[in-house]
């Protein structure tokens, strides 16, 4: 196999730094600001921080682990939770670096790789939410160079280990943060078979890839199988209803799909859409129509690219098709989709007949959206149109809950906080002062979650009262609530604010005298 020639030059490791420097700047201002409350789902992993387990619910036990690093550092703040993510992208973003230009030895495309995913929409979502792609990603970062590493066959120098360690560890890692790092060594056996179909594999190779892929998945999975076992295997119920979605006659959804096929667009951004989709064509002609002698640098550069970006994207968005899919669930891919996106900038950006005007205006334009994105909470968009309002307004809804509590009940810290929802549970447990324990009511209307594992109320919290919140203007309490209290007040509507403005609506119930018994009669749900 021949590299690529091209010339290394300091030059160019100083722009990548800049880069990398500056996103991390912009994602770390945004977020110790205070522009954007957690996500329901961050507020939610932060209160598993407080009662740790071997595994949750939905996901493995790394994300807990990366946010009460952090909150050990900055507290339990929106910076602590959601440090992780700053320095995840940042070393994603390194990774990708490092790997086109150490590992593949192609020294500018690594800076127009890093060009795209420093502007790509999602990775720059992913760089201020703590959530599981964030780490799922790296892993899947360094696990696809070292893959690059293992399988480069180089008959002058024997072969190293140290791909194969690396490629266990991220597979163990990333199992860790989320089971979709199981598809990479899926991928890794197909693009690993086409070259030994081809006779270009190193020396030993399948052996030390099996032994580093059984270790990998076995030290990942260990600790969520042993707490599986110990809940009825509920995580893995909820993945595998999440994977196939409710039993129905199979119609072809063409709205969702088409709304799932825009929401990637959105989420990589119009214009690397379009380079994506070219990389990605021009990665499948030359890696899987190229001639069959080829084995240049070039042509495994496209096959491995083509094969983890194409295959895993293509099926989660088709999917949509089928059954509900979130815009999320393709993020593994979008590592590929940057590197398939650089190689398609590089041959637009370095074509000769390229004009400077056409060139400047794709950065600009590029580099202003995603300053946009940051500055949006800056500007003064219509509560109509801002996309974001349903995030605000939960330190605001903690503050008010604390204030009925203490204008309504005679004895307020002898009063707990609950919702039929996990999303507010959370919010509520972070938000509202003092950080209590908060619970979820079970109901037949919604998916177990991780609150219906832990225990309710509890006969301790006999006699006290409650604070039921809910999403949106509703009616009276559902019938299931009265029974759990004395009396129930009339619904008590609340606009939230968020810095002065209008955001979130919800609605409370003040519930006096609890009698002690918390259902427990699981939904059937996953």
């Amino acid at each position: 196999m021949q590299p690529i020639n091209e010339s290394y030059s300091p030059r160019l490791d100083v722009i990548a730094f800049v880069v990398i420097a500056v996103s991390f700047v912009v994602r770390y201002w945004f977020v110790a600001t205070g522009q954007l409350n957690l996500v329901q789902d961050e507020a939610q992993y932060w209160d598993w921080i407080r009662r740790p387990q071997l595994s949750y619910y939905s996901k493995g036990p790394l994300i807990a682990g990366i946010i009460g690093l952090w909150c050990k550092v900055f507290g339990s703040v929106e910076l602590g939770v959601r440090f992780g993510a700053v320095i995840g992208m940042s070393a994603i973003q390194a990774a990708l670096y490092v790997g086109v230009s150490r590992v593949w030895r192609e020294y500018r495309l690594a800076v127009y790789v890093l060009f795209v995913a420093a502007t790509m929409p999602l990775l720059n979502g992913l760089g201020i939410l703590m959530t599981t792609d964030n780490p799922l990603i790296l892993c899947w970062t360094v696990a696809f160079f070292a893959l690059a590493a293992a399988t480069r066959n180089r008959p002058d120098r024997v072969p190293s280990n140290v791909p194969f360690v690396v490629l266990g560890v991220c597979v163990a890692v990333g199992i860790l943060a989320k089971y979709m790092m199981l598809a990479f060594l899926g991928l890794a056996v197909v693009y690993a078979a086409i070259l030994h179909l081809r006779g270009q594999l190193p020396p030993r190779f399948w052996l030390r890839f099996v032994l580093a892929g059984v270790a990998g998945a076995a030290a990942g999975m260990l600790p969520i199988v042993l707490w599986n076992m110990q809940h009825d295997w509920v995580g893995f119920k909820h993945v595998a209803k999440l994977s196939t979605g409710e039993p129905k006659p199979f119609t072809l959804r063409v709205l969702p799909f088409l709304e799932m096929l825009g929401a990637q667009i959105g989420l990589m951004g119009p214009w690397w859409f379009v380079f994506v989709m070219v990389g990605g064509w021009r990665a499948v002609r030359k890696g899987f129509f190229g001639p069959i002698g080829s084995f240049d640098h070039a042509y495994r550069r496209d096959l491995q690219a083509a094969l983890f970006f194409w295959p895993l994207w293509g099926a989660i968005t088709l999917w949509a098709f089928k059954t509900k899919t979130e815009a999320n669930w393709t993020a593994a891919a979008f590592m590929g989709a940057s590197v398939l996106g650089g190689m398609a900038l590089k041959g637009w950006w370095e074509n000769p007949h390229r004009s400077r005007k056409a060139r400047l205006a794709l950065a600009a334009t590029a580099a202003s959206v995603t300053l946009l994105i940051f500055a949006s909470p800056l500007i003064p968009i219509p509560d109509a149109w801002n996309i974001t309002n349903r995030l605000k307004g939960w330190d605001d809804l903690g503050l008010e809950t604390r204030r009925l509590m203490e204008a309504e009940f005679e004895h307020p810290d002898r009063a707990f906080l609950f919702s039929d929802k996990y999303d507010i549970t959370a919010a509520l447990a972070f938000y509202a002062p003092g950080q209590p324990i908060t619970f979820c009511l079970w109901g037949s209307d919604r998916r177990m979650n991780q609150y219906d594992i832990w225990p309710g109320p509890g006969l301790e919290r006999a006699g006290w009262d409650a604070v039921m919140v809910r999403k949106n203007f509703q009616g009276e309490a559902p019938e299931p609530v009265h029974a759990l209290f004395e009396s129930v007040s009339p619904p008590i509507h609340y606009t939230s604010t968020f810095r002065g403005s209008p955001a979130r609506e919800f609605t409370l119930y003040l519930c006096r005298g609890y009698r002690g018994e918390w259902p427990r009669e699981p939904s059937g749900r996953y």
